[in-house]
C-alpha cells in the first residue's frame, strides 16, 4: 500500500507540474538555439553541432507537445470546486499557448539547421495553419468561460506568434534554391547606385564591408543559385568581377561575402531587413508590449484578491513568475536580435546609403561597435581545414593519444560505435584533426589563381606526373597523398641531420641568420604541404561530394588501406608500393619517380613542387564543386574549398564560366598543369621560329 501510495504522489506531482516543467524547457531551448545559432558560421566544433541539432529538433518537439498538452487539458466549467482540478488558479496558461506558438516561429539566428530544411518550408506552412488552429481552440474555450480579461492579451500574443511562425516560414522559402533564383533586391540595387560615386577607397576595411554588401550580394545570390557568369545582368557581372587586391583584402571581402550568405540561408536576416518584414517586426513588438501592460495591469488588481487558499496562491505565484519570465524573456530575445540584425555586415551599409539624419545617426552609432565587435582580424568563419592522414588512420594510437585519452575509455567507445553499426563514422572523428589555415596558405592560393581575369597559372611538372594526372581524381589525389607523406617524411629526416649531430648537439655552435632564416622556410614549406594534402584527403573521407570524384570513394580508401596497412613504417610502404607487386597501376608513378629521393637536393625540389601541385589540385576540386555543396558547408564553420571557389568566380573561372582542367584536353578553357618535355618542345619551337625566319629571308634574297 505504501509504494502505491507513493506512486500516486509521484504521478500527481507530475501531472501538477507537467506543464510548467514544459513551458521552462522550451523557453531554455530557444534561449540556447538563440545565442548558440550564431556561433556555427565560425565554428565547427562536432559537440557544438550535435548540442544545436538536439535543440533545434527538441525544441519544435517540445513546443508542439506543450501546446497539444493545453489543448487537451482545458477547462470544462468555471466553478471552483475542489474536485475540479483546473482552478482559477491555472488560468494564466491560457496566455503560454501564444507563447508556444512563438517558440515554434524559432529565433532569428537559426530558422534552417540545414540546407534542406529550407526546401521543407510548406510543410512548416501546414504546421503553421495545424498549430494556429490549436490555439485559436484554446482561446475560444477560455473566452467561452468568460474569461475575457486574460482573452485579450493572449489574442494579442497570439498575433505575435503568427508573426514569428510567419517570418520564419518567409525566410525558409527565399533560402530554398528555388526562391533563391525568383527573388529579387531592389533595395540593395538602389543602395549600390547611390554609393557608387563615393566609393573611391576599397582597400579600407570599412569599405571592404560596404562593397561587399552593397555591390556583389546579387551576384552572390546568383552562383549560389547554380547561375553562370553570362547569366548576369551587365552591371551586376561587373560588380561582381572586381576581385584585385592584396591577400588580406581579398579573403576578407570572401569571408565577408559568405557571412552574407549564411545569413541568407540560415537565419531571418533577409526577412527582417526588408520593408515589409521591418512593418510586421515592429507589429509583433508592439502586440506583445501591450499585452504584458495589461497582464501586469491586470495581476495588480487581483492581487488584492484574499480569498484564495494557501496551495492556490501558491501555484498562482508560480504560473505568474513563469509568465513574468515568458514576457520579460521575449523582449530580451527581442532587443539582441534588433542588435545583431544592426551588427550584421548587410544591414549597416544600407543604413549608410539611405539617406535621412536619422540613418546618418544610426550609421554613426553602428560602425564604432560593429568595428569592436567584429574586428578586421577577427575571422568570419572557422579559418580552419579538417586534417585526415591515411597513413596514420591506419595505425594504432599514438603516445600522445594514450596520455591524452584513456585508452580503456577509447576501446569501449569503438566498441559501442561497433555496435550501432557506426565503426566508419567513429574512425573518421577519431583520426580526424583540424589546423588554422595560415597566411601561407592563402598567398599560395592567391598566386596560384593570378591576378587577372580568367588566368590561373600552370605550373611544369615531369612526365612521371602524366599518368597520375590522367586518373580518376580520387585514385590521383590518394596516390599524390601517399606520396607526399613519405616526401614529407623523408624531408623532416634530412632537415632533423642536417640541423644536428649525432650526439644531438648543433653542428655550429652559432648559426648565421640567413642560415636560420633558410631552416624555417623549409619547416613552414613541409607543413604547407603536410597540410593541404591531408586537407584534400579530410574532404575525400568526410565530404566527398564537393569532390570531382567519379567512383565509389570508400572502395577506393579501402584497397588503399588494405596496402598501408601491410607496412610497419613509411620506408616500408614505399618500398612495397614500388616493389611492383599490386595489382593497380597507380604505383607505376612512385616507381618512376622514386629517383628524387635519393638526395636532399631532390628531396627539397620535390617539397616545393608538391606544395605547387596540391594547392592547384585544390584549386581544380573547387572549381567543379557544386554551389549547394557550398552553401551545406557554411553551417558547420565554412570550407577552405569554399573560399577558393568564390575567389575563383570572382576572376571567371571554375565551371560559373570558363572551366578549368588538370592538363590540357581540349575541353577546360584553362589548365593547371604543364609537363617539362612539353614547355621544353614548345621553347624550341619558338626559339628556332627566328633562325627558320632568317634563313628564309637569306635564301629569297639571294
Amino acid at each position: 500500500m505504501a509504494e502505491a501510495s507513493t506512486y500516486t504522489t509521484i504521478m500527481q506531482l507530475f501531472h501538477d507540474w507537467e506543464i510548467h516543467a514544459l513551458i521552462l524547457l522550451s523557453f531554455v531551448l530557444q534561449l540556447f538555439l538563440f545565442f548558440s545559432g550564431g556561433l556555427r558560421r565560425r565554428h565547427s566544433h562536432m559537440l557544438l553541432t550535435i548540442m544545436i541539432w538536439l535543440s533545434y529538433l527538441s525544441g519544435d518537439f517540445i513546443a508542439a507537445y506543450a501546446l497539444g498538452h493545453l489543448s487537451v487539458n482545458l477547462p470544462t466549467t468555471s466553478t471552483t470546486d475542489d474536485n475540479d482540478h483546473h482552478k482559477p488558479a491555472h488560468q494564466l496558461t491560457l496566455l503560454w499557448a501564444p507563447f508556444l506558438l512563438s517558440h515554434l516561429g524559432g529565433q532569428d539566428t537559426v530558422t534552417a539547421f540545414s540546407l534542406e530544411d529550407n526546401e521543407l518550408w510548406l510543410r512548416h506552412l501546414l504546421n503553421l495553419l495545424g498549430q494556429a488552429c490549436l490555439v485559436v481552440y484554446v482561446l475560444w474555450k477560455w473566452a467561452a468561460l468568460a474569461h475575457y480579461q486574460l482573452v485579450i492579451p493572449a489574442a494579442l500574443l497570439f498575433i505575435a506568434g503568427i508573426i514569428k511562425y510567419g517570418e520564419r516560414i518567409w525566410a525558409l522559402k527565399l533560402g530554398s534554391q528555388k526562391g533563391l533564383r525568383t527573388s529579387t533586391s531592389r533595395e540593395a540595387k538602389k543602395a549600390s547606385l547611390e554609393v557608387e560615386d563615393s566609393e573611391n577607397n576599397v582597400q579600407a576595411y570599412q569599405a571592404i564591408v560596404r562593397y561587399a554588401a552593397l555591390h556583389t550580394e546579387r551576384g552572390l545570390r546568383d552562383i549560389f543559385a547554380g547561375r553562370k557568369l553570362f547569366d548576369m545582368d551587365e552591371q551586376t557581372l561587373e560588380k561582381f568581377g572586381e576581385a584585385s587586391g592584396d591577400v588580406q583584402t581579398v579573403f576578407k571581402r570572401v569571408e565577408i561575402e559568405l557571412s552574407i550568405m549564411y545569413d541568407g540561408f540560415f537565419t531571418k536576416s533577409r526577412v527582417i531587413q526588408t520593408m515589409p518584414g521591418a512593418i510586421l517586426w515592429c507589429v509583433s513588438l508592439a502586440s506583445t508590449v501591450v499585452a504584458f501592460v495589461l497582464y501586469v495591469k491586470m495581476m495588480m488588481t487581483s492581487s488584492a484578491d484574499a480569498e484564495k487558499t494557501e496551495k492556490e496562491y501558491k501555484r498562482s505565484r508560480v504560473d505568474a513568475a513563469i509568465t513574468y519570465i515568458l514576457f520579460i524573456g521575449a523582449f530580451c530575445l527581442e532587443a539582441c536580435s534588433f542588435f545583431m540584425v544592426m551588427m550584421s555586415p548587410w544591414e549597416w551599409p544600407f543604413l549608410e546609403a539611405r539617406a535621412g539624419w536619422c540613418h546618418a545617426l544610426l550609421t554613426r552609432v553602428a560602425w564604432p561597435i560593429f568595428a569592436r565587435i567584429q574586428p578586421e582580424t577577427k575571422s568570419w568563419w572557422s579559418n580552419s581545414m579538417g586534417q585526415y592522414n591515411l597513413f596514420s588512420s591506419t595505425r594504432s594510437m599514438s603516445a600522445q593519444d594514450r596520455r591524452k585519452w584513456s585508452s580503456t575509455i577509447l576501446l569501449m567507445a569503438k566498441k559501442m560505435a561497433g555496435v550501432f553499426g557506426a565503426s566508419e563514422l567513429w574512425k573518421k572523428i577519431s583520426n580526424t584533426k583540424h589546423a588554422q589555415v595560415t597566411r601561407e596558405i592563402k598567398e599560395l592560393i592567391h598566386d596560384s589563381l593570378g591576378h587577372e581575369w580568367g588566368s590561373p597559372k600552370p605550373i611544369s611538372v615531369p612526365g612521371a606526373y602524366r599518368l597520375l594526372l590522367t586518373l580518376p581524381f580520387e585514385r590521383a589525389l590518394l596516390m599524390l597523398h601517399l606520396w607526399t607523406d613519405v616526401v614529407v617524411h623523408k624531408a623532416a629526416k634530412s632537415t632533423m641531420m642536417m640541423s644536428s649531430s649525432g650526439d644531438g648537439r648543433p653542428l655550429v655552435d652559432v648559426a648565421t641568420q640567413e642560415e636560420d632564416q633558410e631552416a624555417a622556410r623549409r619547416r613552414r614549406l613541409v607543413d604547407t604541404c603536410k597540410m593541404l594534402s591531408e586537407y584534400m584527403l579530410y574532404l575525400l573521407v568526410e565530404h566527398p561530394d564537393m569532390l570531382p570524384v567519379s567512383t565509389n570513394v570508400q572502395d577506393v580508401l579501402a584497397s588503399r588501406s588494405d596496402c598501408v596497412t601491410g607496412a610497419s613504417s613509411k620506408d616500408d610502404f614505399l618500398d612495397i608500393f614500388t616493389s611492383g607487386d599490386l595489382d593497380f597501376p597507380d604505383w607505376i608513378f612512385l616507381r618512376d619517380h622514386k629517383a628524387v629521393l635519393e638526395d636532399q637536393g631532390g628531396i627539397q625540389a620535390e617539397v616545393e613542387r608538391l606544395e605547387q601541385v596540391w594547392v592547384r589540385m585544390l584549386v581544380y576540386a573547387a572549381g567543379k564543386c557544386r554551389p549547394e555543396e557550398h552553401a551545406r558547408r557554411l553551417s558547420t564553420g565554412g570550407e577552405l574549398i569554399t573560399l577558393v571557389w568564390l575567389l575563383m568566380a570572382h576572376q571567371g573561372l571554375g565551371d560559373v564560366q570558363n572551366s578549368v582542367g588538370l592538363i590540357r584536353d581540349g575541353i577546360s578553357r584553362r589548365h593547371l598543369f604543364d609537363f617539362e618535355e612539353e614547355v621544353l618542345s614548345r621553347t624550341n619551337l619558338t626559339d628556332s621560329a627566328p633562325k627558320e625566319e632568317e634563313e628564309l629571308t637569306t635564301a629569297n634574297l639571294t
